[in-house]
């Protein structure tokens, strides 16, 4: 059986897409979170509304916000059921699930602060602007 996941993916376009609004890209996370392995959804918008506390349209809305700027599709089964499904396109990009880590794994390696502080420094002093910390 497979495992939920429970990390919500906001990628930068969608994060800073102005036309959007937050509880949008909020539930742009939501659905990342509840998405299998293939990027589909299928909770209803009576889930979300719930979860949020907002009425379906509220829901039905901001679905269509996204659908409209094309992060996420929108398609029907045939007994009329709704599938939510992530955008592979141009317009944005997820992670493979097997990158992201759950609480406590200590293999953190990848994400050196002392390394990356280092690298920055040196690519300041080679900087001919201004850097503000």
């Amino acid at each position: 059986m497979e495992k939920p996941s429970y990390y919500a993916v906001i990628p930068a376009n969608v994060r800073y897409d102005e036309e959007l609004k937050d509880k949008a890209k909020l539930l742009f996370g939501e659905i990342t979170a509840l998405s299998n392995k293939d990027g589909i959804c299928f909770a209803s918008n009576g889930y979300f509304a719930a979860l949020y506390n907002v009425t379906e349209r509220t829901i039905q809305n901001l679905i269509d916000n996204l659908v409209e700027k094309g992060y996420i599709l929108r398609t029907f089964t045939d007994d009329k059921q709704r599938i939510l499904a992530i955008s592979w396109g141009e317009k944005i990009f997820i992670p493979p699930r097997k990158n992201f880590h759950r609480r406590g794994e200590k293999n953190f390696t990848h994400n050196n602060t002392s390394t990356n502080k280092k690298k920055i420094l040196k690519e300041k002093d080679s900087f001919q602007g201004e850097i503000n910390f």
